[in-house]
């Protein structure tokens, strides 16, 4: 994935990112400010969508790796690999659109058609959903008044 989607991508759009090796390692620390300030995509696209808000919001001086050993994970098949670069390539084009790089008439379609060995088909759904900076949260239910601040607190 890193190296079919991913890496691509990154060279394509964000070539400041292209050192990291492992931009889709699942593994990532930061400070809780820095998380709270950049909205989480679901699903696969999750690493991807960090990576690039993260250089938008506090630039690459402030990023860095950090070599953790390998991990080891099960093969996924086809049909899942395809469903997570599907849902990768979306949130880079979200970050494209929201960069203003990107000027498109209407969103992309979801709907994924995939053909297994036996020419037989799937249609799977791979939108992500993007939940808003968790300040941006906090900050409106604060604003909303005193029976939600409990709630939140």
């Amino acid at each position: 994935m890193t190296e079919l989607v991913a890496r691509p991508l990154l060279n394509l759009f964000w070539p400041e990112l292209a050192g990291f090796v492992q931009p889709l390692g699942g593994e990532y620390a930061a400070r809780r400010r820095v998380l709270e300030a950049v909205p989480f995509v679901t699903e696969y696209g999750v690493e991807f969508g960090l990576l690039v808000d993260l250089l938008e919001r506090v630039g690459l001086d402030a990023m860095a790796q950090v070599d953790l050993g390998s991990r080891e994970h099960s093969s996924q098949s086809i049909a899942a690999l395809g469903k997570m670069s599907g849902q990768i390539i979306l949130t880079a084009w979200s970050r494209l659109e929201r960069q203003g790089r990107l000027v498109s008439s209407e969103p992309p379609a979801t709907a994924l058609l995939q053909f297994a060995p036996d020419l037989s088909t799937a249609v799977s759904d791979v939108a992500v959903a993007e939940r808003p900076p968790l300040m941006s949260v906090v900050r409106e239910a604060v604003a909303r008044g005193p029976e939600v601040k409990e709630d939140v607190a």
